[in-house]
């Protein structure tokens, strides 16, 4: 991972937004030489945050391209991550937002009519 220490400085910002958007710690991961920001929490269940579909995952800081928020759980008998929120915004924490309404149970469930 030799570039994780550049791409934590780099994105302090976006750190601590999301630290503080999840109430968790927040930092850089490199799967499979794809850099992305990433947020764990219980049972297997995690957020990572990219600004660019390029092979680093990570573009620049200040970057025009959308931030792309996706939220894996591992629910599959192997323990393998699936797919259950992915959104894409200008801004990191309005992408955020975006997903973690994807998580919240239909209307109806909520009590709402």
């Amino acid at each position: 991972m030799p570039r994780r220490p550049e791409f934590t400085e780099r994105y302090v910002d976006a750190l601590q937004a999301l630290a503080v958007a999840t109430g968790r710690t927040a930092r850089v991961t490199n799967a499979n030489g794809q850099y992305a920001l990433r947020v764990d929490f219980e049972f297997g269940r995690y957020l990572t945050a990219t600004n660019t579909d390029a092979v680093t995952g990570l573009a620049d800081a200040d970057a025009a391209e959308p931030w792309r928020v996706r939220v894996f759980d591992p629910i599959a008998d192997d323990g393998s991550p699936h797919l259950v929120a992915d959104q894409s915004a200008t801004w990191l924490i309005d992408a955020y937002d975006a997903a973690v309404v994807d998580l919240l149970p239909p209307a109806e469930v909520r009590g709402e009519f």
